[in-house]
C-alpha cells in the first residue's frame, strides 16, 4: 500500500515536521518529490510518445486479459 501526501500543502512547519518525525519513528518509508518542472513534464510527454510510436504500449482490453492470469 501507498500513501500519498502532498506534504507542501501542510503549511504550518511543525505539523509538517511532525508528520515527517512520526513517520521516520514508525519505520514507514516515504519519500520526497519537489514539482515537476514544466520542461521535466514537456519530457516526458515526448518520451511517452515516442514509446507509443514505438508500439510499446498495451491497449485496456489486453491488460484486462493478462490481469486476468495474476
Amino acid at each position: 500500500m501507498q500513501l500519498l501526501i502532498n506534504i507542501d500543502h501542510i503549511k504550518d512547519v511543525s505539523k509538517r515536521e511532525w508528520l515527517i518525525d512520526t513517520l521516520k519513528m514508525l519505520n514507514i518509508n516515504f519519500e520526497t518529490l519537489k514539482p515537476q518542472s514544466i520542461e521535466e513534464y514537456n519530457k516526458e510527454i515526448e518520451e511517452a510518445e515516442k514509446e507509443i510510436e514505438n508500439g510499446n504500449f498495451i491497449t485496456a482490453e489486453d491488460l484486462k486479459i493478462q490481469a486476468k492470469s495474476w
